[in-house]
Parts: C-alpha cells; sequence; structure tokens
C-alpha cells in the first residue's frame, strides 16, 4: 500500500512539472509598449519575446483587454503607461499577470475616454492595436495648450516605478536635446525611457520608429538603462552606440550594428585585401609588359621638350664729372678750351703738348670726381674744356642707355617605352676646389651642371598619355666665381609635376618669371639734392632685368609601324 501511494506521488509530481504552464521558460514575455501617433489613429505597440496567441474583448468602461496566452510579465512593466503621451482618446495602458500556476496569462487593459473602432495586427513578435478618431467629434479645447507635445512618438520601456525624492540618486541619466543640439540630426523626434532593457530589443524599437531596418550581430548582448527626452532617433541610437562601445555601418535602408573592435578587424582586413590586389595587380603589369618586352610589342612614346630661357635687360647711366688743372709756371704754349668726346677724350688743340694734371679724364686733380660709367667704358662722354695759361676747368658729361635680349632654347628629345622611367641630359661637371690646410692638401671635387629631363610615360585605356616629368637646368655662374675662391655657384632651374596630354598635343607644364629693379644715386651730399641743378653734382644708374623660363612638352605614341625607322634620341635609363 505505502509502494502505491508513493509510485502516486511521483506520477503526479512528474505531471505537474509537465504542464504547459509549469515551465516558465516556455512562456512569453512582454518586454515593452510603445506608442504612436499616424495620421487619424491612435496606436498601441504590444511588444513580446516570441509569438503567442492571443484574444481581443471589450470591457465595461471603455476598456479594451488584449489577452496573451503563455505568456508573463515583469513586475516592473505592472503599472499604468501612455499618461504622459498627450493622447486625444487614450487615457493609459495597465500590463498585468494573471494565472493559477497551471496555465499563466498577460492583460493588457486600454483605458479610452470613447469607444472607438479598432484594429488588431500581429507580426511575429509584436501586436498593433489601431484606434480610428475619425469618428470622435471635433472638440475645441477649454483651455490654450500651455507647451507643444515633447514629440508624436513616445518609446517606454521597462520604466521603474517612481520612488521618492530620497531615491532620486538612484535614477538614470536624463538627455534633453533642444532643436538648436547638433543639427545633423534629422530623424523623427522621440523621449525613450528604458531601464535594463534587452539591448537587442531597444534596437527593434527604434527600427520601428525610424522605418529602417536596424539589424545586429551575435555578439551584440547587454542591456540598456537610459532616459532621453524629444531628441531625433538617430541621435537616440548613437548615443546607445556609444555607451556600449559599438559603432554603425549603414547601406541603403539597412543600418548594421557591430562592435567598434570588429570595425577595426574589418577595416584592417579590407586594407591587408586591397594591398594584397594592389601587389596582385602590379606583378600582373609588371609580368605583361615583360611578355610584351620579349615579343617586341610593347608601345614606345617620344617625349619632345623645348626649355626657353628669356632675358630682358636694360641699363640707363647718367652724370657729370668736374675737373679743374693749371700751371704755376707760363709757358709759350697756350691753352685755348676745346671740344673732347670718346670713351678717352683729349684736347683737340694740337699744339698741347704737355697739358697740366688733371685735365681731360684724369683723375688726380679733379675738383669732383664721380666716375660716371666706370663699369662701361664704352660709355659716350662729352667734355668742354675752358682755362688759360695759368688754369683750366674741366666738365664732363656722360650718358650710356643699353637694352639687350636673350633667347635660349634648349630642345631634348627622348624615347622610351609605356611605363619605364627615361633620362636625357647634357652639360658639364664643374669644378670645386677645395683649398689646402694645415693637415690636408688641396681636393678638386665635380657638380653637375647639366639640362636634364627625366620622365615616365603611362599609356591609359582612353589612348591618352600620363607623364610623370621632372625637368631642369643648371648652369654654372662664372662671373660670380672671383668671389668664391674661383669657385663658380650653380644656379638651379627644376620643374617637377604629373600630367595627362593627348597623343601629339603639347602642353605648358611650368614658368618661372624672376624681375629685378635696381636703382642707384651717387652724388655730392646736399648738393645733388638740389631740384634741376642737382644733376651737375651726382649720376644715376638704372638696371631693370627679367628673366623667364618656360617649358613646353610634346608626347607622340610611335606605333608599331613606325618603331623600326624610329630614331634614338637618347640614352634611357629607368
Amino acid at each position: 500500500m505505502k509502494r502505491l501511494i508513493m509510485g502516486l506521488i511521483v506520477v503526479f509530481f512528474v505531471l505537474a512539472v509537465l504542464l504547459p504552464g509549469g515551465n516558465a521558460s516556455d512562456l512569453a514575455v512582454l518586454e515593452g509598449l510603445t506608442f504612436d501617433k499616424p495620421a487619424g489613429k491612435e496606436r498601441v505597440n504590444i511588444l513580446i519575446s516570441k509569438p503567442a496567441s492571443f484574444t481581443v474583448e471589450e470591457r465595461n468602461g471603455n476598456v479594451v483587454r488584449v489577452r496573451l496566452e503563455g505568456a508573463s510579465v515583469p513586475d516592473k512593466l505592472k503599472r499604468p503607461h501612455g499618461e504622459e503621451g498627450g493622447f486625444a482618446n487614450i487615457i493609459n495602458i495597465i500590463a498585468d499577470g494573471k494565472g493559477d500556476g497551471r496555465q499563466n496569462w498577460v492583460a493588457v487593459d486600454i483605458s479610452l475616454k470613447e469607444r472607438v473602432p479598432f484594429v488588431v495586427k500581429q507580426s511575429s513578435r509584436s501586436i498593433l492595436v489601431d484606434f480610428d478618431l475619425t469618428t470622435l467629434a471635433v472638440k475645441k479645447p477649454s483651455a490654450p495648450v500651455s507647451k507643444p507635445l515633447v514629440s508624436s512618438r513616445k518609446l517606454l520601456l521597462g520604466q521603474a516605478p517612481v520612488e521618492a525624492k530620497s531615491a532620486q540618486a538612484a535614477k538614470p541619466v536624463v538627455v534633453d536635446m533642444t532643436d538648436g543640439d547638433k543639427p545633423k540630426y534629422a530623424g523623427q523626434r522621440i523621449s525613450i525611457d528604458f531601464q535594463d532593457a534587452n539591448i537587442r530589443s531597444v534596437f527593434r524599437l527604434l527600427s520601428e520608429v525610424s522605418g529602417k531596418n536596424i539589424v545586429s550581430a551575435e555578439d551584440i548582448k547587454g542591456s540598456v538603462t537610459i532616459t532621453l527626452k524629444n531628441v531625433p532617433w538617430d541621435q537616440a541610437l548613437d548615443t546607445i552606440l556609444s555607451l556600449n562601445s559599438l559603432t554603425k555601418k549603414e547601406s541603403g535602408n539597412v543600418i548594421s550594428i557591430i562592435t567598434q573592435d570588429k570595425l577595426k578587424k574589418e577595416t584592417a582586413d579590407r586594407k591587408a585585401i586591397e594591398d594584397e590586389q594592389r601587389k596582385t595587380e602590379l606583378a600582373r603589369k609588371e609580368e605583361e609588359q615583360k611578355q610584351l618586352v620579349e615579343k617586341g610589342r610593347l608601345r614606345q612614346v617620344s617625349i619632345e621638350a623645348k626649355i626657353i630661357e628669356t632675358t630682358d635687360s636694360f641699363i640707363r647711366q647718367l652724370g657729370v664729372q668736374w675737373a679743374a688743372g693749371g700751371t704755376g709756371v707760363g709757358g709759350s704754349n697756350s691753352y685755348p678750351y676745346g671740344v673732347a668726346g670718346g670713351t678717352n677724350p683729349s684736347l683737340l688743340n694740337s699744339l698741347v703738348t704737355t697739358p697740366p694734371t688733371g685735365v681731360g679724364l684724369t683723375s688726380e686733380a679733379l675738383a669732383v670726381n664721380f666716375l660716371p660709367m666706370a663699369s662701361t667704358l664704352t660709355a659716350p662722354t662729352l667734355g668742354i674744356v675752358l682755362g688759360s695759361s695759368k688754369a683750366i676747368l674741366d666738365v664732363q658729361i656722360a650718358a650710356s642707355e643699353t637694352n639687350s635680349e636673350t633667347r635660349i632654347i634648349s630642345s631634348p628629345k627622348i624615347t622610351t617605352m609605356d611605363n619605364v622611367k627615361a633620362i636625357i641630359k647634357q652639360g658639364e661637371d664643374v669644378p670645386y676646389v677645395t683649398p689646402a690646410s694645415s693637415t690636408s692638401p688641396a681636393t678638386v671635387s665635380f657638380k653637375e651642371a647639366v639640362l636634364k629631363l627625366e620622365v615616365k610615360p603611362r599609356l591609359t585605356p582612353d589612348g591618352k598619355i600620363s607623364m610623370e616629368i621632372k625637368a631642369s637646368n643648371d648652369y654654372a655662374d662664372y662671373a660670380r666665381a672671383a668671389s668664391l675662391q674661383n669657385n663658380p655657384p650653380i644656379n638651379k632651374s627644376e620643374i617637377e609635376s604629373t600630367v595627362v596630354v593627348r597623343d601629339g598635343d603639347t602642353i605648358v607644364i611650368g614658368g618661372i618669371m624672376k624681375t629685378t629693379d635696381t636703382e642707384a644715386t651717387t652724388g655730392v651730399p646736399w648738393f645733388h639734392k638740389i631740384p634741376v641743378l642737382g644733376w651737375l653734382f651726382k649720376t644715376e644708374d638704372i638696371t631693370k632685368k627679367k628673366t623667364q623660363l618656360l617649358i613646353f612638352v610634346t608626347p607622340k605614341i610611335i606605333n608599331a609601324s613606325d618603331t623600326a625607322f624610329a630614331e634614338p634620341s637618347a640614352l634611357v635609363e629607368g
């Protein structure tokens, strides 16, 4: 008898365990409630963890009840919802769990001001209840609205019950954004309140509000506790992602949520793949070129350049020079005045055999000596000598004006293969002497002063020519060598560029213009500043020099039929 009783107890225990209502893991869980106000409607969205059967009934007191079978509700959701949503007809929504231990169900009671038609729709994990407001009588508000609604959508999920003021420190952080904050966000404004909510459920809520498809990877887990008021939904999403070290990728209407570490790994992997593809493509092109070279089918490019240097100079020199001379002993010779001209003027009177010191262009006894045209001995001069047997006065007026133009045209030409660098240069090696010291003898080194053209052409698929060009023109300035221990400095002109040009067209790849203006005045202090008369006591030099460098390049593709007749124009290096 005792064995029979024990057996019955075991059977009843097993049956109790196997009953559907007894296994909590089989129950659908109410995860949250969302509210929306489409045109002419008010909507309640009931979110559950998995699909569940339900029934809808209208109860007394304008209450619509949605009964979820085989479901449970967390204690934190057992409270009124939607009272601050600014709804026209919905008063509140209250969720409560029911059951006798063998069968559990959840009642979601929606209280209305007036009965209106409604439609219920179900998706996989949500139940939508739409109330039609078009049947309501239009009523004017009894008092003006004191403030606008915070949002046309309000999301409430897992909000904790209101506690006493002493517990305010335990509230979640509140973030309140206004219209002027961060204008880059343009999504629908919402207010949300999450406490220990599943982050994947939060993403699902934002997906419904935004109309975007938000997907997350399997490793996205955790809970969210945050309150946001009157913020765009996309800003709310970014805030939640930032708090949980997550990031997003957008493609069309789909937003993918991944961890920042995974994004870094994907970025690094993508870069590695791109580098590998680049190396593979480069190796493939090199192999193709190698095969074309072996077959003699690699296309060639002829590049002709013109390097033009122009120098325009203008020099003007004006001056007056005075001289005086005399003799203490009068002789039989006379010293009449005369006119002298040329670069070395002398007295025209042939009777003067021994002119006094200082007459003409001599400088030993000049009253004022400006030495006009000292650097240009061919400057035209005009002198007048006035005097007697005892004294003589010499005045020399000199004026010079020079215009010069110099054109230097260099035309290097070079032929090379597609994507192969070529170099051509012409010039001299300039010796530089390092003076001997007490510990080492004098040494000689050489520096290049050459005209150089370096080019690497590449044929584009559309038949154009891309060129990497480096042109330089260096020359020794021997005029300045004397001041530098006879070592001339190297004047350099260089340009480097990458251009694309059609076959046979000419392009200017660069130009340098240098202008030098010099004005110098030498004169007797104070006297040379006298208006008009000051020219009798000063000289003036004006020099203007303009130097210009232009580089023209003309590439031409050499056809295979012309290759046999193409003459080599330079030694190709590269």
